[in-house]
């Protein structure tokens, strides 16, 4: 897995990648370069999963009860 920042600054992984970086361990390597813009450094950290990553929630959808639509919903036929 790989990462690019024109800066410095934090890499995210997607749960695949997390997971498998987990699963590897010390056989997984993720590769970052900083500083894109100006002078690239590539960065190789060897087992990433035990850097202490924090998970972020991310909405993957938004729901909203039956009732909420009925109460709300100027009623007449359906179009086509």
């Amino acid at each position: 897995m790989g990462g690019r920042r024109s800066g410095v600054g934090e890499v995210a992984l997607s749960r695949n990648e997390y997971d498998t970086a987990v699963r590897l361990g010390a056989d997984y390597r993720l590769y970052v370069v900083y500083d894109c813009a100006t002078d690239p450094r590539l960065h190789i950290v060897q087992d990433p999963a035990r850097l202490g990553w924090q998970a972020v929630t991310v909405v993957e959808h938004y729901r909203v009860a039956a009732g909420a639509i009925l109460g709300a919903a100027v009623t007449g036929e359906a179009t086509r």
